[in-house]
């Protein structure tokens, strides 16, 4: 690493500038990732909260949370019907919000800790107190409790009995879904598909990333095999001098993985920095998988680039080279 160091030392405009497109590169991924995984929680984290081994659709053929109607004579033992639906919250003050209604029986706990009874379990992002009455969907009921934000498409969750979800969404049907302990169903994560855009909005965030990616490998390959060109002469007259083939590419390597872990860490540390402020106002998740995962992807990538960039090394012939020289 003597070379590679002497060469950092020599030229630290030149590696502060790749190491500075590294470190852009990563701060768009990690917010890009943070982002995803944000609006994923706000379009399911009800869902995941409710913790079901599998999920039954009224049409297995076509699941969708949207027009699924589960009767009440197709509810088997020890499933448990669950409603879904979106409408308007009537607050006691004549504030309207968007909400996403869910209905469940009397008497089943809720992931917010409380069972559900006669009142409702409101978010606390509808903003409403305990002891109000709201009206949704033309159903009146009274908040008997306030608990964290769950979210369902986008919407701050409002659990109500599925009496009042029935009333809600103008129906019959015991239910949306079906909740059941075994995997008899479809996998939950596997039923996020049939959220209205949830397919489309998390495959086009996720392609985006995947460019990114694409863009710190190729970066990385052409900037390190332009150098590798350059340092020609010298890596020419090392092996002249004895070095052998392994110990250029060692030297050529760590230098390139010294460049990209000081990119792919100041990327990091910048993108941690604005999630905590993103996360205030967007839906952004910040933690150690959204904030170290694509760092080290990057990483890995660019380290596969400087491999294949630095193959001409093998193919140096000294001397040649040191004839150019004289």
């Amino acid at each position: 690493m003597f070379v590679a160091m002497r060469e950092i030392r020599g030229a630290r405009g030149r590696f502060g500038l790749i190491a500075g497109v590294v470190a852009l590169i990563t701060l768009l991924v990690v917010m890009l990732t943070g982002l995803t995984a944000g609006l994923g929680k706000q379009n399911t984290s009800a869902l995941e909260a409710l913790r079901p081994a599998s999920v039954t659709f009224a049409d297995g053929d076509d699941p969708s949370y949207a027009t699924s109607r589960i009767a009440r004579g197709d509810v088997p033992v020890g499933a448990i019907p669950l409603g879904t639906g979106q409408t308007m919250l009537t607050a006691a003050d004549g504030t309207e919000i968007s909400t996403a209604v869910l209905g469940l029986p009397r008497g089943t706990a809720l992931p917010t800790g409380h069972t559900m009874g006669d009142t409702a379990v409101a978010s606390q992002g509808l903003g409403v107190a305990v002891g109000e009455s709201v009206e949704v969907g033309g159903a009146s009921i009274r908040v008997g409790e306030i608990a964290d934000d769950l979210y369902y498409s986008h919407s701050p969750v409002l659990w109500v009995p599925t009496e009042v979800w029935q009333a809600a969404m103008h129906t019959d049907a015991a239910g949306t879904v079906l909740l059941r302990a075994d995997d008899a169903g479809i996998a939950l994560k596997k039923s996020f598909n049939a959220l209205p855009a949830y397919g489309s909005e998390r495959g086009s965030l996720l392609l985006i990333q995947g460019f990114l990616y694409a863009i710190a490998a190729l970066v990385t390959v052409a900037f390190l095999t332009v150098w590798t060109l350059q340092r020609t002469r010298d890596l020419s007259i090392l092996r002249a001098l004895g070095a052998s083939t392994r110990y250029l590419r060692k030297d050529a390597l760590g230098q390139a993985a010294l460049i990209l872990c000081a990119g792919v860490l100041a990327g990091a540390a910048a993108a941690s920095l604005l999630g905590l402020a993103a996360a205030q106002v967007a839906p952004f998740s910040l933690g150690p998988v959204t904030v170290w995962g694509p760092p080290l992807v990057l990483w890995l990538l660019g380290m596969v680039g400087a491999w294949l960039a630095t193959r001409s090394i093998t193919t140096i012939d000294p001397q040649q080279a040191l004839g150019g020289i004289a």
